[in-house]
């Protein structure tokens, strides 16, 4: 239960540094490097879909809806670690959104890496949520690109 409770921090926290980090443009600087990150980051799950159909047809079988819900939610989880670290970039003379980027980078990457293991997240995720844990996932991605939208708008 603690992991699912952490999950929802981590979107919310999300939604708070983003919509922080509104008031703020991009140093120059580093606009060569963020915006290609940008595209690739709204774009991994396209690219997330194909691998994933790949893999589950040829590769891996059995436990299609544990694998299935484990690759959304782990794979939302590591989009939120590089958005953090395209802020990181994007802001660094930011103290307060650069601290509060770290914290969340450091924050998504121990998440993910915790969930990476499917036993593992079976046990913390999947047995308490079954199918409902695609939701779990799907919510991640709403918030992500919510947030994201809002960001964009306002850099225009």
């Amino acid at each position: 239960m603690l992991s699912i409770i952490l999950i929802f921090v981590l979107a919310i926290y999300w939604g708070i540094i983003s919509w922080r980090s509104r008031k703020y443009c991009p140093e120059e600087r580093t606009a060569k490097i963020i915006k290609p990150i940008s595209m690739i980051i709204n774009l991994s799950p396209l690219i997330g879909i194909v691998i994933f159909t790949i893999l589950f047809t040829f590769v891996l079988k059995g436990r299609f809806a544990e694998r299935g819900t484990h690759a959304l939610l782990v794979f939302a989880i590591w989009m939120y670690a590089t958005r953090f670290y395209q802020y990181i970039l994007a802001y660094y003379k930011k103290k307060e959104i650069f601290i509060c980027s770290v914290s969340g980078m450091i924050f998504s990457i121990a998440l993910a890496i915790l969930l990476t293991p499917l036993d593992q997240y079976v046990s913390l995720i999947y047995s308490r949520m079954n199918w409902c844990s695609i939701l779990l996932g799907c919510g991640l991605y709403i918030v992500f690109y919510a947030a994201t939208f809002i960001v964009t708008k306002r850099a225009k």
